[in-house]
């Protein structure tokens, strides 16, 4: 198991053939010598259901799969037949084709600005029905990527826990039981509850919304076509589902009959899913028909006139580039050679590695890069499948046009993601992950002087102390937990630092002056990391190092630099030798100050880029625990914990 690991790791790299640019074949290995079991297992959240993911990988591209995303294997689950798959769900509700529907455009996009701009959190009045929460894929990933923390949002929602890794046991649908995301009691279930149990009125106290968990299946096999177009058929399902859920809830007596519906919704977004989310926000009406059905019944003329209130609520990332994967690549490369790489990865590749801003530029190195782009785009002949969907037109893109920037600089963008109540960004520290460093994952800049204020870390005791190790600080979380009483400060061992920035108005201080000749490229990232900033952000630096299927190797002494864990150290006034009465008293007279728990992002940018041991990058698919095949699973599964984390904040903070 462990040499398989190591195999599977080392080709989701693809380091030697990210170099030389060969094809990447689309392996089957191990389900050809049955080391992991061939298994389709049908995922359900809300109504999600895995497909066989489609991406037509071309040899650029598929050479190019490891620079960012799920990772460079191709397909989903099996092999299995589309007879076979439709066999086995006779008995399951037909979903609609969520690549074709087109409902973003029958919204006047001023009126959806104005919605935007005119937001206002809803008072402490106002119950929202329901929580949807969305959880969003990457590169070439699947609806099956994160599957466990769906199932880390079961056990928070029902409170029950799982005995083992893989719970085989089957439900009367003959679906694995861990595979299914339990909805949380409505209102109209605590009443029947309580009716049953002869306790006359059900008292609006025990009333919780319902939280319903949905994976979107619109991207999968269609990762390839930039970040526009899967931004927009996100957009699509979301408004769809939300609309579908709801009228049936209402057929069941589950809401309000004759009042509009409020409902909450949230986003978790990961690697290029955060970028499709942040786009898809600019497309989504903040109020939308019950129904879009225009026909002259009676109950659909009522339908289309009732409106669904969409509040935004908790906005989530996990390693996400925010800021591209220009200039934030794990081994430094000339921008000659992004343009090769990102243009053979299409139209998203273009996007990530923000070749479209060389076209903007009127600099002799930048003209180079944009005909070396047109070249290799037309050498590569680089084509995707496209389905039926007419909306999305890849040759015909505005190559003027840098998404990125875009939607780290424009209101459009910026405005509805303000408007959440939360908005949470996920980053591996110390050189864990390959597709996603955490410069672009934190949106942090060596020039940018923006604080973020330490209200957590593994560093710091339950006092606000330092000096615990991990076997410690897993018990301390234990303990806490139990007693239902988290201490300030107290985070599991694998988490380095929780951080926070204060939302403002408008871009923080002015950037430090940058040394030497301007650099444009460098203006725009920095600007980017900025305006981000701005915005209010909670930043998780995760530590994935331990859990990585790969041992790492310790550096000598004269390799390694102040790590973010020194540095928390050195702020929090401790060294780990000090020893006698001064060193005590020392620790209390700067402990907890509000300066000394003030990190800029060029102290985090510097301090997460590297840290006292040489790791295989493979923390990006490790994080999320991702399980979009058998491989993967088992490939990433002590990455579990993180996403136990992330479940529990997200369950917790939904109902604030």
């Amino acid at each position: 198991w462990k040499v398989a690991r190591i195999v599977t790791a080392l080709e989701s790299l693809s380091l030697s053939t990210l170099a030389i640019g060969i094809r990447i074949p689309a392996t089957r290995r191990f389900n050809r010598f049955h080391i992991f079991p061939r298994k389709r297992s049908v995922f359900t959240m809300g109504n999600s259901q895995s497909q066989p993911n489609g991406d037509n990988v071309d040899t650029a591209a598929a050479a190019t799969a490891a620079i960012y995303g799920s990772g460079s294997e191709v397909e989903s689950v099996d092999d299995n037949s589309a007879a076979s798959v439709a066999e086995s769900d006779d008995n399951k509700e037909e979903e609609p084709d969520y690549t074709k529907l087109d409902i973003v455009s029958t919204f006047d996009s001023d009126m959806v600005l104005k919605q935007h701009t005119s937001y206002s959190p809803p008072s402490s009045s106002i119950t929202p029905s329901v929580h949807y929460v969305f959880l969003v894929h990457g590169w070439l990933g699947n609806d099956l990527e994160m599957s466990y923390l769906a199932e880390a949002f079961d056990k928070n929602i029902s409170g029950e826990e799982e005995d083992g890794d893989d719970n085989e046991q089957t439900n009367d649908g003959g679906l694995p039981a861990t595979k299914r995301v339990k909805r949380s009691r409505s209102r109209v279930t605590v009443a029947l509850q309580k009716e049953a149990a002869g306790s006359g009125d059900a008292e609006e106290e025990d009333f919780h919304p319902e939280i319903v968990v949905h994976s979107a299946k619109c991207n999968v096999g269609k990762t390839h076509d930039g970040i526009k177009n899967g931004g927009t058929r996100l957009a699509n399902e979301i408004i769809n589902f939300i609309q579908t859920d709801t009228l049936k809830r209402r057929e069941e007596g589950d809401s309000d009959i004759d009042d509009d519906i409020n409902v909450t919704f949230s986003l978790v977004g990961n690697s290029l899913g955060g970028l499709y989310s942040r786009y898809a926000l600019s497309k989504i009406p903040y109020e939308i028909p019950l129904s879009n059905d225009t026909n002259d019944d009676e109950d659909n003329s009522s339908s289309s006139k009732k409106k669904i209130r969409l509040l935004p609520n908790i906005f989530c990332t996990t390693a996400t580039p925010h800021l591209g994967v220009s200039q934030h690549t794990y081994l430094p490369i000339p921008r000659l050679a992004e343009t090769i790489i990102g243009t053979g990865m299409g139209a998203t590749g273009r996007d990530l590695f923000r070749l479209n801003a060389d076209a903007m530029n009127d600099g002799a190195a930048a003209k180079v890069n944009a005909a070396a782009a047109k070249t290799v785009k037309r050498l590569t002949s680089f084509r995707m499948l496209q389905g039926n969907n007419a909306n999305i037109d890849v040759e015909n893109e505005d190559e003027s046009d840098c998404v990125i920037r875009n939607m780290c600089l424009d209101e459009e963008f910026l405005v509805p993601l303000r408007n959440f109540r939360q908005r949470i960004a996920y980053a591996n520290a110390y050189g864990t992950d390959f597709q996603v460093p955490c410069q672009t994952a934190a949106f942090l800049n060596d020039n940018s002087g923006v604080c973020h204020f330490l209200i957590g870390g593994r560093c710091l005791t339950n006092d606000g102390g330092l000096g615990e190790n991990a076997e410690e600080g897993a018990e301390r979380k234990r303990s806490s937990d139990e007693e239902g009483d988290a201490e300030e400060g107290a985070v599991p061992p694998f988490v380095v630092a929780v951080l926070r920035t204060d939302q403002q108005s408008q871009t923080q201080s002015p950037a430090r002056k940058l040394s030497g000749q301007k650099n444009v490229a460098s203006d725009d990232l920095l600007q980017m990391s900025q305006s981000l900033d701005a915005l209010g952000w909670t930043k998780v630096f995760v530590d994935m190092r331990d859990s990585i299927p790969v041992p790492g190797l310790r550096k000598p002494s004269w390799m390694c630099t102040n790590s973010l864990d020194d540095l928390i150290k050195q702020r929090e006034g401790v060294n780990d030798d000090s020893e006698g009465e001064g060193s005590d008293e020392a620790k209390n007279k700067s402990r907890g100050t509000n300066s000394s728990r003030l990190l800029t992002s060029q102290d985090l940018s510097r301090s997460t880029a590297a840290g006292d041991s040489l790791n295989v990058p493979l923390g990006h698919t490790v994080m999320v625990a991702n399980s979009k095949s058998e491989a993967y699973k088992q490939m990433n599964f002590q990455g579990r914990p993180v996403m136990d984390k992330l479940a529990h904040d997200i369950v917790l903070s939904l109902d604030e």
